[in-house]
């Protein structure tokens, strides 16, 4: 019988959604191709290079070999919706931190959303012209 749980996971539906860019971050930062990495999980190279892609989102099944195949937890490869899935976002962000818990990663999300934000307003001035604090 399925785990509910990771079920909602892979699908996007509970916490948080399959993020391809952290796949392939994870992938790459192990240093596998995606041949080893379908020899190490017994997963076609193909069905990899979709869930990387994005044009596949894999079962909880799947999230739970590719985990234990990177040495990392299932809910490592998702995040809350509309956050960043880019490649090259989260390959920077494992490749300078130690792995980190899903909340973690949420926190760090929502810090580089509000900066992003005040980085959109054009009538403020920049930092080098602000009041400093006394």
């Amino acid at each position: 019988m399925s785990d509910p749980a990771a079920d909602e996971e892979s699908t996007g539906d509970g916490p948080g959604v399959f993020s391809p860019g952290r796949l392939r971050a994870y992938r790459d930062l192990y240093g596998y191709t995606r041949v080893a990495l379908g020899d190490r999980t017994g997963l076609p190279a193909d069905t990899i290079t979709a869930y990387e892609e994005g044009t596949a989102t894999p079962p909880a099944a799947h999230l739970v070999t590719l985990a234990a195949a990177l040495n990392v937890q299932p809910r490592d490869f998702t995040g809350p919706s509309g956050a960043d899935n880019s490649w090259e976002y989260w390959g920077l962000i494992c490749a300078a931190m130690p792995p980190m818990t899903a909340d973690q990663i949420a926190t760090v999300a929502t810090v580089l959303r509000r900066i992003d934000k005040h980085r959109e307003r054009p009538d403020d001035p920049p930092a080098s012209e602000r009041p400093r604090a006394a």
